[in-house]
């Protein structure tokens, strides 16, 4: 059994809500509201609920939400119902002198006062929260959207209330423990903590951890920072531990659930940058607000934005002020701020597996009496998730892979400029080619046989390294030369750009891939990128000379296949009569180039390469085509004005053609909207790739989203084939689109399987969900005999399920990051301590670590078709465990995940318009 960070509750138990009910004139002023900016050098934007929301918390210092009355989203939130919810009554006058205030500068001080009068006019209640959830005994429970934020609300009050105690580290017993699941007198092995002592048996006092909440709802441990220096400067860097919630609905269940996302949040010492700031104000919920910076003639200064402090100054209150740099650095100061993003830290991220299995117990111990929470978890099936396509393909199986692409020539373009890449780059083919004694004779600008359909062509490009854009029509021209009929891929040599650090260097140099790719899909070919790397140093070379004595055309060492004498273990390599075997005296093979061997991997995947072991993996029984369906919304990238406002439907859809017939090589396929009709992988992302990333038009909701069904269910209809298909969709970007796909309608409205079904072709749906703050944390694997109760069991390779009282089963699958598994224990180490309990020798080093957490899928069934549910549940399981172009899982099925990578390669992937300064866009093709 898995158990998890979520808890479904009684919701009689949900406690109380203020409501104030705004009436439709509140909505018609506020709809007349002006565009406004909260200084002068920004850009003008539409008035929003949170804005004074935000104004209203920091008036009275509690959480406040302005949202609109409905069960679902709406359209335009100015035109619904909409309810002012919060903790307490708030005393009339200070009310309506702070929203008089607000609205004043919003106006630009023009006292309008048109929204205080009509707030005046609201009666406020005091409602139980259970009385606004709809249809629980179905299963499909629903409810306003404020109300699953005042239920967060609710929970994280009550669990501040009580210290959570950490566990210290582990100390063995002298004593061994008895058969059986755990030891005596304590299930599950969880024994009582040991005393631990650090000088003779004086015990150490265990750590608790005080929660103070924020006006968002969050809970703070605010009292107990955490510090470290580290890095090449030796900065100081800060800490704070934070627990998210979210309330939220499991597939089929009658209950709601909550959800605790707990998150070690790391601290900005200065405020460049920023966002997000926590204003401590002496009493015992902390202010957060929005963080903007604007221009003064001394600099940047950062203030709050929507004028909340204006508002609280305005309702003569203790006024809310934000400090200097030199104040942020101070550790006991009253203003808290986010860092703005990823960025080098002297404290890693994440709080660790042992701080999540002690959170767990902990609110099972101190809620579940109380509100009648029940911990989610989830039973093991009879499946297990075994992963076959592990390493490269082999070189005897590659022509078959590449069979499905119905081309008889495949050539890899190999361009470079230095002549190492162009080494790197000939040890990632040896082992494909069946004279591997011939590599050193191979010549540039001409076919070097790989396998019976497969050759690489080599040829020196110095654009490739070039400082500037240089004219890539004229260096790319000798592609439309090259000989005889062939699918081309290009393997390109490239630099790689990190980040700058200083906004002074930042685009000092040219980064060609965004050009490269637009440039190779206008000719028809998909590519991948080797970054450059300096060669190795004299003393390396020779040993990888030494190395390469072993025969190259073996590959074996791809696969890191243990040879016959010995066996694997978790801790290293051990002979078969149990003795470990001395790790100096180990025999080693050559060191493999893994970014060489996993682009020229990728490269073979996107050309359309399906080798058989992704078949032995899954095992289907009879012919059917796995169809993924991926769509993002994003937002138009153009120099036009209003164009940042605009935003486009991304949509892929690939299919994997399967067959029960080992001869039959299994093939990918993908729609072309261009053309309305499905093409091999490589083409169409051609096709895909030369014009625009999205669709104009088409988007999540009302006519949008109708629009987007329609193009779907159009090239669902001219998929080819009879056979049966299945679906995979991703549940966050589809399940607006297609109501059936949501928790709350399982299997009960519009699917993106309808059109086939219609027209009499069987077909399957199938919704993963992937998301962090809906997909219950995995904490611990129960039913296992461990010596420290306190260190979580790490998932393992089966699939798990749940079944609710209404009869509806939903899947999971958990799993461990990379990582957490490897590394040299740095994943591991969240495990074996908290972050407040690490031995002092190791804090500096242990704290500077990213911890990793267990991961997990939520896969769903909303229509079966002629499979049987838990079937294609765990087939979708088995094809995340089978990534072909890396060693380790996706969070999505091959289709879908493929899907995705095929927009990730897009020129236009988050960035500018196909259509500015190039002439070879889709449009002016077709004119």
């Amino acid at each position: 059994m898995l158990n998890t960070l979520a808890f479904t509750m009684d919701p009689k138990k949900l406690g109380k809500v203020v409501l104030y009910a705004l009436s439709e004139d509140f909505a018609q002023a506020w709809s007349l509201l002006p565009s406004y900016r909260d200084h002068e050098g920004a850009k003008p934007v539409r008035p929003a609920y949170a804005s004074l929301a935000t104004a209203l918390s920091a008036v009275t210092n509690q959480p406040v939400v302005i949202m609109p009355d409905t069960l679902g989203k709406p359209d335009d939130e100015t035109r619904t119902p909409t309810m002012l919810a919060t903790t307490k009554i708030i005393e009339p006058r200070l009310l309506s002198r702070a929203v008089r205030a607000w609205e004043r500068h919003i106006r630009r001080d023009d006292d309008a006062n048109t929204l205080a009068p009509l707030l005046d006019q609201c009666t406020p209640t005091r409602a139980n929260l259970a009385s606004f959830i709809d249809q629980t005994t179905t299963g499909r429970p629903r409810a306003p959207q404020w109300f699953f934020r005042v239920a967060a609300w609710n929970i994280a009050a009550e669990l501040a209330r009580h210290p959570l105690p950490l566990p210290l580290p582990h100390c063995p017993f002298p004593a061994a423990a008895p058969e059986g699941d755990g030891p005596a007198g304590e299930p599950d092995g969880q024994q009582p903590e040991p005393s631990a002592g650090a000088e003779g048996d004086q015990p150490v006092k265990q750590p608790q951890l005080t929660w103070l909440m924020d006006t968002n709802g969050s809970l703070l441990a605010w009292n107990h920072l955490l510090t470290n220096n580290a890095g090449r400067r030796q900065t100081e860097g800060v800490a704070i531990h934070k627990l998210d919630f979210r309330v939220i609905t499991l597939p089929g269940e009658p209950l709601i659930t909550v959800h605790v996302l707990p998150t070690f949040s790391r601290l900005a010492t200065h405020w460049a940058g920023t966002r997000t700031a926590f204003v401590h104000r002496g009493t015992k919920t902390i202010l957060r607000v929005p963080v903007g910076h604007r221009r003064t003639e001394e600099g940047w200064e950062p203030y709050i934005r929507g004028f909340a402090a204006r508002v609280v100054g305005n309702c003569d209150l203790k006024p809310v002020t934000l400090c200097d740099n030199e104040g942020l650095s101070h550790k006991n100061r009253p203003i808290r701020v986010l860092i703005p993003g990823p960025t080098e830290h002297p404290l890693g991220k994440g709080t660790g597996t042992r701080f999540n299995l002690a959170l767990a117990r902990h609110i099972d111990t101190v809620l579940g009496p109380k509100l009648g929470l029940r911990q989610v978890s989830y039973v093991r099936t009879e499946h297990q998730v075994a992963r076959n396509a592990k390493g490269p393909v082999l070189r005897e199986d590659l022509d078959h892979a590449l069979a499905g692409t119905g081309h008889d020539h495949i050539r890899i373009l190999a361009l470079y400029d230095h002549e190492h890449t162009r080494r790197r780059m000939i040890e990632a083919l040896v082992p494909y080619t069946d004279s591997p004694d011939l590599v050193a004779d191979w010549e540039d600008e001409s076919d070097c046989k790989l396998t019976a359909c497969t050759s690489v062509w080599f040829r020196r490009l110095p654009a490739l390294v070039a400082i500037s854009r240089p004219d890539w029509n004229r260096e790319l021209a000798f592609l439309d030369a090259l000989p005889g009929p062939a699918l081309n891929g290009a393997w390109v040599e490239t630099v790689w750009n990190p980040k700058k650090s200083s906004r002074r260097d930042r685009g000092a140099d040219y980064d060609p891939k965004r050009d490269l790719r637009r440039h190779f899909h206008q000719r028809g070919m998909v590519s991948q990128f080797i970054a450059f790397k300096e060669p190795p140093k004299a003393k390396e070379e020779v040993a990888r000379e030494t190395a390469t004595t072993v025969p190259a055309a073996e590959p074996e060492p791809l696969d890191s296949v243990p040879g016959p004498a010995t066996e694997t273990l978790e801790n290293g390599t051990a002979d078969l009569d149990g003795t470990e075997a001395d790790k100096s005296s180990r025999p080693r093979g050559p060191r493999l180039d893994f970014p060489a061997v996993n682009g020229l991997r990728d490269l073979l995947l996107r050309l359309g390469a399906v080798d058989r072991r992704l078949a032995d993996a899954v095992s289907m029984d009879h012919p059917a085509v796995l169809v993924g369906l991926h769509l993002r919304q994003q937002r138009a990238s153009t120099r036009t004005i209003g164009s940042a406002d605009q935003t486009q439907m991304v949509e892929v859809l690939t299919a994997l053609h399967t067959h029960p017939d080992p001869t039959v090589p299994w093939r990918l396929e993908m729609y072309s909207r261009r053309l309305h009709a499905w093409l091999p992988i490589a083409e169409a992302e051609s096709s895909f790739g030369s014009g625009p990333i999205g669709v104009a038009g088409h988007a999540r909701h009302e006519d949008g989203a109708r629009l987007v069904r329609e193009e779907i269910r159009s090239a669902l209809r001219v998929l080819p084939g009879v056979a049966p298909v299945v679906i995979f969709t991703d549940a966050e970007a589809c399940r607006t689109i297609w109501p059936g796909l949501q928790n709350a309608r399982l299997g009960h409205g519009p699917l993106p399987g309808d059109s086939l079904r219609e027209d009499g072709r069987a077909a399957a749906d199938v919704c993963i969900n992937t998301s962090y703050g809906e997909v219950p944390t995995p904490v611990d694997r129960v039913g296992r005999r461990r010596p420290d109760p306190h260190k979580p069991a790490a998932p393992d390779e089966w699939l798990y399920r749940r079944t609710t009282t209404a009869g509806v089963t939903s899947w999971y699958l958990a799993q461990t990051s990379r990582t957490y598994n490897g590394f040299g224990q740095t994943g591991t180490n969240g495990s074996q301590h908290t972050r407040f309990t690490i031995p002092e020798a190791l804090k500096a080093q242990l704290l500077a670590k990213d911890w990793s957490s267990f991961t997990a899928i939520q896969i769903t069934v909303p229509a079966a078709g002629p499979y049987v549910p838990e079937a294609l549940a765990a087939l979708t399981a088995a094809l995340c465990h089978q990534s072909l172009a890396w060693d380790s899982r996706t969070r999505h099925p091959v289709a879908l995940h493929i899907a995705g990578s095929v927009d990730r390669n897009h020129a236009e992937y988050r960035g500018a318009t196909l259509a500015e300064g190039n002439p070879g866009s889709e449009e002016q093709q077709d004119s």
